[in-house]
């Protein structure tokens, strides 16, 4: 008995249009044409932009979601920091308070004292910004040159400070311009004392150094000194400010044989670089109080 078999193909009287491999033929020819010439001469360019112009509705559309979602996390998170920060300001103001109470109470004993002991105020201290615009050529000083002088009301004998601590004195002044001799200088003597003890000394500066350019003198073998102590001006010359920073102590030497122990410095200033600068009012020497007559003894 013979079985009926399924065509797989449709019968011929249905069959219209040419067949699914000629089609794939001619597509493909017709999409390797149209990207040769749109590589050519760009033929499909505004049928490129068109489809992005209609097409952009649904792709923003699309990433609505994640936008609003990015927005949400972004204003979450920028509010967080901002009560953050907040937090921080209102203990940093705190902390200023107490500070300027404790500032204040310091001012209100020291001037309570002042008064007791019948001293002075000090001078205050005026300053004057200037710009170096040169440094001396001569390898055995260290000298520079200031854009300020004598007409912006610069003084001979002016301490020069930067950011970060003393740098030296004005010792040639003009009209338009002034000398400064660094505190590294060799001819260059600044009287200091040690910030942690009050100890004095007096701080010279040698150009031929190889440790910073500075040595602490006349400091005795057994003083309390250590490496890593900071220097600052002691006013006692009349011409530098109490307590500028001046250097900071990096070795000091003892020698069973000698008095004195060798204590080496190390400028707290950029002697060797920076380009602005502030120059001081010079300190007036106290006038020495007038003595009470000495009464006349009776006969």
């Amino acid at each position: 008995m013979a079985f009926a078999t399924l065509e797989r193909s449709p019968p011929p009287f249905f069959r219209q249009g040419p067949s699914a491999a000629a089609r794939l033929v001619f597509y493909a020819a017709l999409s390797l044409l149209a990207m040769a010439l749109d590589a050519r001469w760009h033929l499909l360019q505004p049928l490129r932009l068109g489809i992005d112009v209609a097409v952009a509705p649904a792709v923003q559309l699309a990433r609505s979601p994640m936008l609003a979602w990015n927005a949400l996390a972004g204003h979450t998170e920028s509010l967080e920091r901002a009560r953050s920060e907040l937090a921080l300001a209102r203990q940093r103001n705190l902390e200023l308070a107490l500070a300027a109470q404790r500032d204040a109470d310091l001012r209100r004993q020291n001037e309570q004292l002042r008064q007791l002991l019948d001293l002075r105020a000090t001078v205050p201290v005026h300053a004057t910004a200037a710009q170096i615009v040169a440094q001396a050529r001569d390898p055995f000083s260290r000298k520079l040159l200031l854009d300020r002088g004598g007409a912006a009301g610069v003084e001979p004998g002016s301490p020069v400070i930067d950011a970060h601590g003393l740098l030296g004195q004005v010792t040639m002044l003009s009209p338009l311009g002034a000398q400064v001799t660094l505190i590294t200088d060799r001819d260059s003597a600044v009287p200091v004392e040690v910030a942690r003890n009050q100890a004095r000394g007096v701080l010279v500066g040698d150009a031929g150094s190889t440790v910073g350019g500075l040595q602490l003198l006349w400091q005795a073998n057994d003083g309390d000194l250590r490496a890593g102590d900071v220097l600052v001006t002691s006013g006692l010359d009349g011409v530098y400010p109490a307590g500028l920073a001046v250097a900071r102590i990096t070795k000091v030497t003892r020698e069973p044989d000698s008095a004195f122990a060798r204590v080496l410095c190390t400028p707290l200033a950029r002697v060797d670089a920076g380009r602005y600068v502030l120059v001081l009012t010079p300190q007036r020497p106290l006038a020495p109080a007038p003595k009470a007559p000495t009464p006349a003894h009776r006969r």
